[in-house]
C-alpha cells in the first residue's frame, strides 16, 4: 500500500544527490547548520501557533507546589524509592540466537538487585523427529525470539519492581509498552498477566513511568510551550491504548492483530484502568519527557520526577535550563548498574569461546559471518 506523503527515491535524490566525497565534506557543515537552524526556527514558530490556536493552554500548564517538591525531597531523603531497568544482549547464530536478559532494581537507600535469564531459540522449539523438522521449527521461532526477549525483559522490570518494597516506584518506559500489548502471538495466554500487573500498579497509585524517547514528534515539539519545571496533562492511557487497539490513521498505525474475543477483553481492560492513568508532558531541562502516573497523584508524580531529575543531581528543583539530561537519576542509575552487571560483550565472548572449543569447523559455521571480518 502506497503512502501518499512518503517521498519517492527520486524525490530524496533530488535534494540529496550523490557527489564526490571531497565535495560532500566541503558542503557538510553548511548543510547541517542550515537544517538545524531551519528546524529551530520552525519550532519557535510552532510555539507561537500552538499558543495562538489554544489561548487557554497557558492555564493548563502547571508547576508542582513548593509543598509537593519539599515532600518529594523528603521522600528521597527518608523514604524508599525504587527504579528498574533491563538490558538485552543477543548473539545471532546459525543454530539459533542466544539472548541474555538482565533486570536490575535499585533504590535510593543504596540497595540493588540483579536478576538474569537467558533465552536460547533452540530451547523454544519442539525438537522434531528429523533434522529437517528441527530446523523447520527453529525457523518458525527465529524472528520472534528478539521480540519475546524484549517482552520478557519489560515484563520482568515491572513485575520485579512491584515485588520490591518501596514507597514509590519508577519505571523506565511506558507502563504498557508495545511489546506487552501485542500478546506475542498468544494474546489469550500472554495478555492476562500484563493486565493483572497494570491493575496492581493502578491500585497502588504510587508509580511513575517515564518514556525517554517518545516517537510522537508533535508531542516533543509541543514541549516548547513548557518552561523547565512545568508540566501539562495531555491525555489518558485509555486514549493511548485505544489508538493501539483500533489504529490511528493520523499516527500511521494499523489496528492491533487480535481476534474478536481478545479484542473485547482488551477493550474491557482499557475501560477499567485506562482512565485511571494520566499521560503528562514534563520538562526538567531543555527536553520534555512523557510521564505516566495515577490521575489522582499527578502533582506528586511531577514533583518526584523533578526532584529526582534535578535535586538529586545537585540542581535547583524548580527547573534547570543548564542541565543536559533532565531525567530521573535513579532510572539512570538502574540503567548504569544493568549495563555494568550484564555486559553484552562478555556474554558474546563466552558464547563464541564455547563455540570454538566445541569444534572450530562447526563454530565458524555457526558464527555471524560479519564477526569473522579482518
Amino acid at each position: 500500500m502506497e503512502q501518499r506523503d512518503a517521498p519517492s527515491l527520486a524525490d530524496i535524490l533530488s535534494v540529496a544527490p550523490w557527489m564526490e566525497l571531497e565535495k560532500y565534506v566541503d558542503h557538510l557543515r553548511d548543510r547541517v547548520d542550515a537544517a538545524v537552524l531551519a528546524s529551530h526556527a520552525r519550532r519557535e514558530q510552532l510555539r507561537t501557533e500552538i499558543l495562538a490556536d489554544n489561548p487557554h493552554l497557558s492555564a493548563q500548564i502547571r508547576r508542582p507546589s513548593p509543598e509537593q517538591l519539599q515532600a518529594a525531597k523528603h521522600l528521597l531523603s527518608t523514604g524508599i524509592v525504587a527504579a528498574s531497568d533491563g538490558t538485552l544482549a543477543a548473539v545471532p547464530l546459525l543454530s539459533g540466537t542466544k539472548v541474555q536478559v538482565g533486570v536490575v532494581i535499585v533504590t535510593n537507600t543504596g540497595e540493588s538487585v540483579g536478576l538474569v535469564t537467558r533465552v536460547f531459540e533452540h530451547e523454544l522449539t519442539s525438537t522434531g523427529d528429523t533434522a529437517r523438522e528441527f530446523f523447520g521449527n527453529l525457523r518458525k521461532v527465529h524472528g520472534t525470539s528478539n521480540l519475546a526477549s524484549r517482552a520478557l525483559m519489560l515484563f520482568g522490570e515491572r513485575k520485579l519492581l512491584l515485588a520490591q518494597e518501596a514507597d514509590w516506584r519508577m519505571i523506565h518506559g511506558e507502563l504498557v509498552p508495545f511489546e506487552l500489548r501485542t500478546g506475542l502471538n498468544h494474546p489469550r495466554v500472554n495478555l492476562p498477566p500484563v493486565f493483572d500487573l497494570v491493575r496492581h500498579y493502578v491500585k497502588d497509585q504510587r508509580f511513575i513511568a517515564v518514556s525517554e524517547s517518545p516517537e510522537d514528534l508533535d508531542v516533543l515539539n509541543a514541549g516548547i510551550v513548557l518552561e523547565p519545571g512545568e508540566f501539562i496533562e495531555l491525555r489518558t492511557l485509555a486514549d493511548d491504548l485505544t489508538g493501539f487497539l483500533d489504529g490511528d490513521e493520523r499516527a500511521g498505525t494499523t489496528r492491533a492483530n487480535l481476534n474478536n474475543v481478545d479484542r473485547a477483553r482488551f477493550r474491557a481492560f482499557i475501560a477499567e484502568v485506562g482512565p485511571e492513568v494520566a499521560i503528562v508532558l514534563i520538562k526538567a531541562g531543555h527536553r520534555p519527557f512523557l510521564l505516566e502516573c495515577h490521575r489522582d497523584r499527578v502533582e506528586e508524580a511531577a514533583a518526584l520526577f523533578l526532584a529526582d531529575a534535578l535535586w538529586t543531581r545537585g540542581l535547583p528543583d524548580t527547573g534547570a535550563p543548564v542541565t543536559a539530561r533532565g531525567f530521573p537519576f535513579h532510572i539512570d542509575l538502574a540503567d548504569n548498574v544493568a549495563r555494568t552487571m550484564f555486559k553484552g560483550g562478555e556474554f558474546r565472548t563466552f558464547i563464541e569461546t564455547r563455540l570454538m572449543e566445541l569444534g572450530v569447523e562447526h563454530g565458524l559455521t555457526d558464527l555471524d559471518p560479519r564477526r569473522t571480518r579482518g
